[in-house]
């Protein structure tokens, strides 16, 4: 789905996904990144335009590209996926970065600025996230978000190289949204609890990047 959403904040920018993207993203995919990930791999420039034209035909999914605005590079990109308005509900998923980016901050923030704005803005209260079942990095990275786990999919759907796979299934509710705020915020700013800090700006100074904090980064579905 087309659509005019920006969000920003904590050294990345999330824009609407767009065909001016493709030549970016398609330098970043290759195929062991790309395992677990519920479609073929876009292979080349050809194979990430049909990736976005995908993505911008469902009528249900609103795409990202992933922008770090320290260099104005496009780093990944993610999506809203499966959002039905009347029901509340939507999953995050059709996420990939950069291998330059992983083990650094760039899932938290980006998870952090799409929740916020379907909790706070959509009026969503259920975001979900799937995983492969033998992606473990991914699972790490969504359980680290504070994130619940419901349950393994069993043979869920068939891979591109025709196996079947396990999903594992994460959800976050919006009772629930508060504490997992608080819990991204401490990850993303790790002064803002620490009392007697005489910075003159904290969050100038770790608001951008938090360097290797954390381990994130595998695609997820």
């Amino acid at each position: 789905m087309q659509h005019e959403i920006v969000l920003e904040g904590h050294g990345f920018r999330l824009e609407p996904l767009s065909q001016a993207h493709v030549g970016a993203l398609a330098e970043i995919v290759d195929h062991e990144m790309w395992a677990g990930m519920s479609t073929p791999t876009p292979v080349g420039e050809v194979g990430m335009a049909n990736y976005i034209e995908d993505a911008l035909s469902a009528s249900d999914v609103l795409p990202f590209a992933v922008v770090d605005t320290v260099n104005g590079e496009v780093v990944g990109s993610t999506a809203l996926c499966g959002v039905n308005v009347e029901q509340e509900r939507l999953e995050i998923g059709r996420t990939f970065y950069a291998r330059s980016l992983w083990g650094r901050v760039v899932n938290p923030a980006c998870k952090f600025l799409l929740m916020e704005y379907a909790f706070e803005q959509m009026g969503t209260y259920r975001v979900s996230m799937r995983a492969d079942s033998r992606n473990t990095r991914s699972i790490s990275a969504i359980t680290r978000l504070g994130a619940t786990y419901e349950g393994t999919l069993r043979g869920f759907r068939i891979a591109p190289d025709g196996s079947r796979c396990d999903s594992v299934s994460f959800s976050i509710l919006e009772p629930e949204w508060l504490q997992v705020r608080e819990g991204l915020l401490d990850r993303l700013d790790p002064l803002r609890n620490v009392s007697g800090i005489n910075w003159p700006n904290p969050d100038k100074l770790f608001g951008q990047r938090a360097g290797d904090l954390v381990s994130d980064g595998a695609p997820e579905e």
